[in-house]
Formats: structure tokens, C-alpha cells, sequence
């Protein structure tokens, strides 16, 4: 029997349009990279992305800014990586109607005084 993310794991793969900071778990995943473990995301701020990849960055810069508003700053690193997942195939679907998660990591604001 097939296993299918988007309907067992909703909140990672339907993400809605509104920005929301989600805890990713272990899982086990594809990665087109030559090193890295891209099986634990940890903390990150994401959004369903609808429209053509061109028009991205509003969506981004309203994650960023909900994110500091919630007091969170980036994590992008190394090791820890702005992801995008296409739920869409850009050769069938007109690309006002791509569908596109955004996902970038997240770490809490330093409250110290230090």
C-alpha cells in the first residue's frame, strides 16, 4: 500500500497560505545534495505558496516578517537549508495555479542581555 505525505502529514505538506512555525520530525526524505542529513528539519517557519515561481519572494519576505514578529530569526546554515517542495508539475499546471511549500529554519530570538 502506497504511503502518501501529503494526506498523513498535512500540516508539512498542506501547509495553509498564512506563515505558521511548525516542528519538523525525524523522517526520511530525498535530498539532491552530496552531504548532510536531511532527515530532522527541526524548528522552521513555512507556507503554501500558490502562484508562478517568479512571484516568491512576497511570500518569503511575509514569512520573514511573521517570524520576527513571533520572535524568530533565520537559521539558514550549512547544515540547515531553505527547502522548497513542489506539490505541483510545472509542465501540466499553469503556473498561476503552482503549487509550492516554503520552508526555512528558524531559531529564537537571543533573549539575553549579554
Amino acid at each position: 500500500m502506497a504511503f502518501d505525505y501529503k494526506k498523513e502529514y498535512k500540516e508539512f505538506y498542506m501547509p495553509k497560505g498564512t506563515p505558521s512555525i511548525i516542528t519538523v520530525p525525524k523522517m526520511n526524505y530525498i535530498a539532491v545534495r552530496g552531504s548532510g542529513n536531511p532527515n530532522d528539519e527541526g524548528l522552521c517557519v513555512q507556507c503554501m505558496y500558490i502562484g508562478s515561481y517568479d512571484d516568491e519572494p512576497a511570500t518569503v519576505q511575509m514569512m520573514h516578517d511573521f517570524m520576527e514578529q513571533q520572535g524568530y530569526k533565520l537559521d539558514i546554515t550549512e547544515k540547515r537549508l531553505h527547502h522548497e517542495i513542489y506539490l505541483s508539475d510545472a509542465r501540466k499546471v499553469a503556473p498561476e495555479k503552482l503549487k509550492t511549500v516554503i520552508r526555512h529554519p528558524i531559531k529564537r530570538k537571543d533573549t539575553s542581555n549579554f
